[in-house]
């Protein structure tokens, strides 16, 4: 049988009015989202406009491991 990827996106979440910053892992049903800080996981549904999503966990490290072999944040950081 295949291996599954799971699709992992940062994301943040309005809890009580805070913003928490975390990963939300694509699950029957919507997301589960899990704090940076914590280990507790929330379910949240696809409809929730409490949940933000940013960029795919996969790619977005690839692009940073890229950025760092070429150099590019130093440019930035110097800017």
């Amino acid at each position: 049988m295949a291996k599954v990827t799971r699709i992992q996106h940062y994301a943040s979440l309005l809890i009580d009015d805070i913003e928490v910053f975390g990963v939300a892992t694509l699950v029957p049903g919507g997301y589960s989202f899990r704090p940076d800080d914590s280990r507790e996981v929330r379910l949240v549904s696809y409809k929730s406009s409490d949940l933000l999503l940013y960029g795919r966990c996969d790619i977005a490290d690839a692009q940073w491991a890229n950025d760092l072999q070429q150099g590019d944040l130093a440019a930035l950081r110097a800017s």
